[in-house]
C-alpha cells in the first residue's frame, strides 16, 4: 500500500452544460492557505527558489497538460542521429490525471489504469524517476498510477508531459535542491519535449528540444482529433526526405503574435508529409476542421492527431459537433500556468467524443 503524497492544490468543479457532468475549470486552482485554512506546511509549498510550482490537482490527481506544436521546422540532422529544429509550442488543456504516492521500500512502480503503457525502461516517467533516484539515492521508494486521457502515438508530448509532472512533483516532496537548469538537464536524458513540460507555458523551442524559450501567444479554442493511428516518432524522422534548412536564423517569423490570425500565418510542420504517407486521413480532417470554421489546421509533432485553431473554445465546441465521425475529438484552450496555479482564460470543460 502506497502512502499518498499530501496535494497543495484545490480544483473547483462545476456541472457541464454539454454533459450534466461534473468537471473541473480546468484546474482554476486555489492555494489552500487562500481558503481559510491558513499556511500550508513547508514540504507541500512549491520551491520558489527553481522559479516554478507543481502541477495543479483534481481530486488529489496530478493534472498534466498536453502540447501542440504550431510550427515544426526541421533544420538539420545531428551526428548522434537526432535532429535540430524550431518549433513553437501552445500547452493545452487536455490532461492526463498522475496520482504519485510512495512506497516503504525502495521499489519504483509506473503504471496506467488501462494497462497500455510499457513497464521499466520504456516507460518515461520510470526513467525520470530512476534518473532522479540515481542523483538522490537516499529517496523512498514511489508508486505512480497515470490515467490517460492524452492519446499515445499522437505528437501530443503526452509521455514527456507525464515524466515532467512526476519530476516537479517528487523534488517538490521530497524537497530536493535542484535548480530549473539542473532539471531541464535530467528531462533533455529522458526525452526531447521533457524540458519544454518542465518550463511550462507556450515556448520557443531549439536544438532537439532542450533550448526553450518562453513566448506569449493569444489564448485559442482548439479541436484536437485523434484518428486511432499511432505513429512511432523514431519513424517518422527515419522517413524524413524532406530538403532541411541548412542554417537556424533561416526560419524567420515574426515573435509578436497578437491575434489569431498572426497564429494561422506561422502554421507550418516539416514532419506531415512524412506521416501522410502512413496515414493519409490527415489531409481529410484538416480540411474538414477548415469546413468547420477553423482559421488553421496542422498535425502536431510528429502526428498523427490534427488540431484546428479557433478564436475561443465555444467556437471550438460547436465545431467538434462536425467531424465526430473522424476518430477521438478533443476541445480544449491554452492552458496557461501561473506561480501557484494552471489557469485557463476561457475556463470550460475539456470534451471528447469518441466515434462509434
Amino acid at each position: 500500500m502506497s502512502k499518498v503524497m499530501g496535494q497543495g492544490w484545490y480544483c473547483r468543479e462545476r456541472v457541464s452544460r454539454v454533459s450534466g457532468r461534473p468537471h473541473v475549470r480546468h484546474c482554476v486552482a486555489t492555494h489552500l492557505s487562500t481558503m481559510g485554512g491558513g499556511a500550508l506546511p513547508a514540504h507541500q509549498r512549491a520551491p520558489r527558489a527553481l522559479g516554478y510550482s507543481s502541477c495543479g490537482t483534481m481530486n488529489g490527481a496530478l493534472l498534466s497538460p498536453a502540447k501542440v506544436n504550431l510550427l515544426l521546422k526541421v533544420i538539420s540532422k545531428r551526428p548522434d542521429g537526432y535532429h535540430n529544429l524550431v518549433s513553437i509550442v501552445d500547452l493545452v488543456s487536455l490532461y492526463d490525471r498522475i496520482s504519485v504516492g510512495e512506497l516503504p521500500d525502495n521499489r519504483v512502480v509506473v503504471r496506467d489504469t488501462e494497462g497500455r503503457l510499457p513497464e521499466g525502461a520504456g516507460n518515461t516517467v520510470w526513467r525520470a524517476i530512476m534518473l532522479l533516484k540515481e542523483k538522490f539515492p537516499r529517496t523512498p521508494g514511489v508508486e505512480v498510477v497515470i490515467e490517460k486521457r492524452i492519446p499515445m502515438g499522437a505528437g501530443l508530448g503526452g509521455g514527456s508531459s507525464d515524466a515532467a509532472t512526476v519530476l516537479l512533483s517528487l523534488v517538490r516532496q521530497w524537497k530536493l535542491p535542484v535548480g530549473l537548469a539542473e532539471l531541464r538537464d535530467l528531462g533533455s536524458r529522458i526525452g526531447a519535449d521533457v524540458p519544454l513540460f518542465l518550463t511550462c507555458g507556450p515556448s520557443i523551442i531549439r536544438g532537439i528540444g532542450e533550448r526553450v524559450s518562453p513566448i506569449r501567444l493569444p489564448a485559442l479554442g482548439y479541436v484536437i482529433v485523434y484518428p486511432d493511428v499511432a505513429i512511432s516518432t523514431k519513424d517518422v524522422y527515419e522517413g524524413l526526405r524532406i530538403v532541411l534548412t541548412k542554417r537556424e536564423n533561416e526560419v524567420r517569423f515574426s515573435e509578436e503574435f497578437r491575434s489569431l490570425l498572426d497564429i494561422a500565418d506561422v502554421l507550418e510542420n516539416d514532419l506531415e508529409e512524412v506521416v501522410l504517407l502512413r496515414c493519409p486521413e490527415i489531409k481529410t480532417i484538416k480540411e474538414r476542421l477548415k469546413e468547420a470554421g477553423a482559421v488553421g489546421s496542422l498535425m502536431s509533432g510528429s502526428g498523427s492527431a490534427v488540431f484546428g485553431i479557433f478564436g475561443d473554445l465555444e467556437k471550438a465546441e460547436e465545431a467538434s459537433k462536425r467531424v465526430g465521425d473522424l476518430g477521438q475529438v478533443f476541445t480544449a484552450e491554452s492552458a496557461r500556468r501561473g506561480r501557484d496555479r494552471w489557469k485557463s482564460p476561457m475556463s470550460r470543460s475539456t470534451r471528447s467524443t469518441k466515434r462509434k
